[in-house]
């Protein structure tokens, strides 16, 4: 049967995302100090960052939703300073504005555009992400046709009900969807689980998890973006 579906990863699929985030919760940080600096003088940069880890491992059933737990994160802050309600409201909305937006000023690699722009012509494209990126803010809302995550899943990749769920709302079968990204888990294990081929995005050439054995044995592999069209002419 024809492939109708390619969904892509985003965050390291599409662009690299540990310097992203980084910069972000910098810029937040130093937001902190200037508006709130109770919260800088108490805490670092990482004390933050492992103050939000703790938060999600403490309340798993909201992991997944990784704009709830940042919420979530800036309302314990909001507390800690003793805001009334209209206070931490604002704080919370502003915090998160600045994150969000900060969160979202992503460098593409430099064969996103030009790939999905070939691919558009003859695929429905979408985005299948554990992560809160939003690909209208980025830019990319004119080349994919949806963004599907997480947090609307109510699991995280590589839990199957992410992309059982994804084939329900497309009401699409196995073999008509193609997922492609960067991780061996999440994304190539979590697709292939739920019976979906997985194309692995392995840009900085890194060996397959040795403990971590493919489903599929016939494993699909490209180091650059732009090889997707030709190896899917030979699918």
């Amino acid at each position: 049967m024809a492939i109708k579906l390619l969904t892509f990863d985003l965050d390291d699929t599409l662009w690299p995302n540990r310097l992203t985030i980084e910069r972000t919760e910098e810029n937040l940080y130093q937001w902190f100090a200037q508006h709130h600096p109770e919260i800088s003088q108490k805490y670092s940069v990482t004390d933050l960052r492992k103050k939000r880890l703790l938060l999600a491992k403490n309340h798993p059933h909201i992991a997944h939703d990784l704009t709830r737990l940042r919420k979530k994160s800036f309302t314990e802050l909001s507390r800690e300073l003793g805001y009334h309600p209209h206070q931490e409201q604002q704080f919370i909305n502003e915090a998160f504005e600045l994150y969000i937006r900060e969160r979202n000023k992503v460098n593409l690699y430099n064969d996103v555009l030009p790939t999905l722009e070939k691919l558009k012509a003859r695929y429905r494209l979408g985005a299948v992400s554990n992560g809160n990126a939003d690909i209208y803010r980025i830019g990319l809302g004119h080349l994919l046709d949806f963004s599907w995550s997480a947090a609307e899943a109510g699991q995280q990749k590589p839990h199957p009900l992410v992309f059982e769920s994804l084939l329900e709302r497309e009401q699409l079968t196995t073999d008509e969807i193609i997922h492609i990204g960067d991780d061996p888990v999440t994304d190539i294990i979590g697709a292939q689980q739920s019976g979906i081929q997985g194309i692995w995005l392995n840009r900085h050439h890194i060996p397959w998890p040795e403990n971590v054995p493919p489903l599929n044995s016939a494993l699909l592999e490209i180091d650059q973006l732009n090889q997707l069209p030709a190896l899917l002419e030979q699918l």
